[in-house]
Order: structure tokens, then sequence, then C-alpha cells
């Protein structure tokens, strides 16, 4: 069964609809299709019983506009973020999260804080005809 928020969220394509805290065990059922858009390294180190990792950004990226981001400051690492995941790259990976959550009821995804890769990921995948519910928080959440 849906959530009340994922179905206004299918219905209007409008705001991002995100999980709230009380609603955290769904991400538990044996049936939820979830998506962790983290980097190949932050989901070895943990992350939730049955969740598949599909990066938005993979390791090599990630450390590029981190470092971008320590030197440079938010905008110029957001910049390379889009630059790094643009046109022929951000078509395939869009096209992996289609494919991982076609014919799910629910679809959830996070990021590590529920920030700017969880709220892209959504956005794209609601372009592209994929409502998506987004975890408020992300890992660090779910963890605590």
């Amino acid at each position: 069964m849906s959530h009340p928020n994922a179905l206004q969220h299918t219905a209007a394509f409008s705001s991002p609809a995100f999980l709230e805290e009380i609603d955290f065990l769904r991400l538990f059922s044996k049936d939820a299709r979830v998506l962790d858009v983290r980097a190949e390294v932050e989901f070895e180190k943990g992350s939730i019983p049955n969740s598949v990792n599909i990066p938005i950004l993979q390791n090599d990226e990630r450390e590029r506009v981190g470092r971008c981001y320590k030197e440079d400051g938010e905008k110029s690492a957001v910049r390379l973020g889009h630059e790094l995941v643009s046109s022929d790259v951000k078509e395939t990976r869009v096209a992996a999260w289609k494919d991982f959550f076609r014919g799910a009821d629910d679809p959830l995804l996070f990021c590590a804080r529920g920030g700017m890769r969880s709220k892209l990921s959504q956005e794209w995948l609601v372009e592209a005809g994929v409502p998506v519910v987004r975890v408020r928080g992300g890992y660090k959440a779910i963890r605590n």
C-alpha cells in the first residue's frame, strides 16, 4: 500500500514527498524498494538491509566534488557535480534508477543526510515520470 504523501506526490508531481520519521519502519519491509544514492564507499560502510546502491556520484566523482567544496566552496562544488553528472551520464543513472523502481508500489530513496544528492535524484526521477519518496534526514537519521 502506498504512503499518502507518495500518492499526493504521484498525482501532482509538485513539492517533494518525504518519508517522515514515524514511517521509518516502512524502510525495513521485505517488500520495500529502497534506493541508496550515496557513493559505493559510503554504502560499503553500512546501509539499510535490502536497499540497493545506485549512486548519483561514483567514488572518484564524490571525492572530486568534496575536494572542490573544501577548496572553492559550495557553489563551485555544485557546479562540478552537475558537470560530472550531465547528459549521457545523467541519462544512464536515471535509467538505472527507473529500472530498479519499475513495478514498485512505493519507491523510497535516500542519501547521507537527505540533502542535495537525494533531492536531485528525486527531482530527476519525477521529471522522468517516476514519483519517489525521499527519506527525510537520510541514512544519518535512519542510523540514529
